[in-house]
C-alpha cells in the first residue's frame, strides 16, 4: 500500500518498506523502515515471553527481574530505533547527511558519490545502495529496502520518483572529471606491448605439490587404510591428488593482454595450452562480491566475453581481492590497455 501527499511542491511517499520525502532542494529517505514491523513483532513475542516468565521469577529481587526483562526488551526497541534511520540529500549544501532518528552518524559530500545502483542480496533479491568514489565496489550505503521482485509496486515507485531526484540533486551539477591514461601499472607487467597480469601463485603451487605428495605417500604405503572399504580407500587415496592437480593448474595459468594482436590470452601449464579472446569480444568487467555463511569472503573481477563461433557468453576470472578499494584502479589499468581510456 502506498499513498502520496503533495503540498507546496513537497511529495511524501509512505511505503510498506521505504518512505521518502521529496522537496525542491531536499530528498529524505528512510531505507530501513521495514525494521519497524520486525521490531513490533519481536516486542509482542518478547512481551508474551516475559509475561509467562514472570510467574516463575517471583522469588528474585526486583532489581534483578527488571534488568533481566530490560535485556530482552532492548533488542526490539533497538530495531525500532534503527528503523528511523534516514538519509538527507541536501541540494543547497551538496552534502548527504546520515542519521539514526535524531542522531547524526556521518555525511558524504555529493562530489564524493560515484553512483546509486542495485545491489544483490544473498541471491534472493536486491536493494539500492550508494557507492563512494573512494570505494566504488564496497558494500555501499543502503538507500532502499530490499525487494524480491522487479514488479513490486514499491520498487517501481522508488525507481520513478527517488532515483530521478537523486540524479537531479547529486549528478546533474557534478563536475566532470575525465579519466586519466595510466602509465605506471601496478597490476600488470608490461613487455613489448604484452601486459601480464600479476598474480602471486606460489601458495597454490606449494599446496598443490603437498596434496599430490600425500597421494604418492599413500600409494607407497600398501598397509595404510587396509581396514577401510575399497571405495573409501580410492577416495582417500586419489582425492588429494585431484585437489593438487587443480591447484597446480591454477598456479601455472596466467592471463596477459596483447595490445599488438588486440587479444586477451589465457595460458595454462606454462603456455602449453592457450585460449585467445579478441578485445572486441569483451563485453564488460563483472565485479562479484562473495560471501560464505553470510560473511564477506572477497571480491572477484571477471571478464564477460562473447564467443561468436559458439554464440554464447562466458566469464573469465581475472583477479580476486580481499578488500575493494583497489578494484577501481585495477579496472582503470585494464581499460587503459584495452584502449577504452
Amino acid at each position: 500500500m502506498a499513498t502520496a501527499v503533495c503540498q507546496a511542491q513537497t511529495k511524501i511517499r509512505f511505503m510498506a518498506k521505504t518512505k521518502w520525502i521529496i522537496e525542491p532542494e531536499t530528498l529524505t529517505i528512510y531505507p530501513k523502515r521495514n525494521l519497524r514491523i520486525v521490531g513490533i513483532i519481536f516486542l509482542v513475542l518478547i512481551a508474551a515471553f516475559i509475561f509467562f516468565l514472570s510467574k516463575s521469577m517471583q522469588g528474585y529481587s526486583a532489581g534483578f527481574t527488571f534488568g533481566y526483562y530490560a535485556f530482552f526488551l532492548f533488542i526490539p526497541l533497538m530495531l525500532m530505533f534503527v528503523a528511523k534511520s534516514k538519509l538527507i540529500f541536501d541540494g543547497n549544501s551538496r552534502v548527504l547527511y546520515k542519521r539514526i532518528a535524531f542522531l547524526p552518524v556521518g555525511s558524504i559530500p555529493f562530489d564524493d558519490i560515484a553512483s546509486v545502483e542495485p545491489y544483490e542480496v544473498l541471491g534472493s533479491g536486491f536493494n539500492y545502495r550508494l557507492f563512494k568514489k573512494s570505494n566504488r565496489h564496497g558494500r555501499g550505503v543502503l538507500v532502499s529496502a530490499g525487494y524480491s521482485k522487479e514488479t513490486d509496486p514499491n520498487l517501481i515507485a522508488f525507481q520513478q520518483e527517488v532515483l530521478p531526484k537523486i540524479d537531479e540533486l547529486v549528478f546533474v551539477n557534478a563536475p566532470i572529471v575525465p579519466k586519466q591514461t595510466i602509465y605506471d601499472f601496478r597490476f600488470f607487467k608490461e613487455q613489448g606491448g604484452v601486459y601480464l597480469l600479476r598474480d602471486n601463485k606460489i601458495g597454490s603451487f606449494i599446496f598443490g605439490l603437498i596434496f599430490i605428495g600425500a597421494t604418492v605417500a599413500i600409494l607407497f604405503s600398501p598397509d595404510f587404510l587396509s581396514e577401510k572399504g575399497s571405495l573409501q580407500k580410492i577416495l582417500i587415496t586419489y582425492f588429494p591428488a585431484l585437489i593438487g592437480l587443480a591447484l597446480l593448474f591454477a598456479a601455472t595459468s596466467n592471463i596477459h593482454f596483447d595490445r599488438n594482436q588486440r587479444k586477451m590470452i589465457r595460458s595454462t601449464f606454462a603456455g602449453r595450452f592457450n585460449k585467445e579472446y579478441p578485445f572486441d569480444d569483451l563485453i564488460r568487467f563483472q565485479v562479484i562480491r562473495k560471501t560464505t555463511n553470510f560473511i564477506y569472503s572477497g571480491t572477484e573481477v571477471r571478464a564477460e566475453i562473447f564467443l561468436p563461433a559458439k554464440n554464447k557468453t562466458i566469464t573469465l576470472n581475472l583477479k580476486s581481492f580481499i578488500g575493494t578499494k583497489k578494484i577501481a584502479r585495477f579496472l582503470d589499468e585494464a581499460n587503459t590497455i584495452l584502449g577504452r581510456i
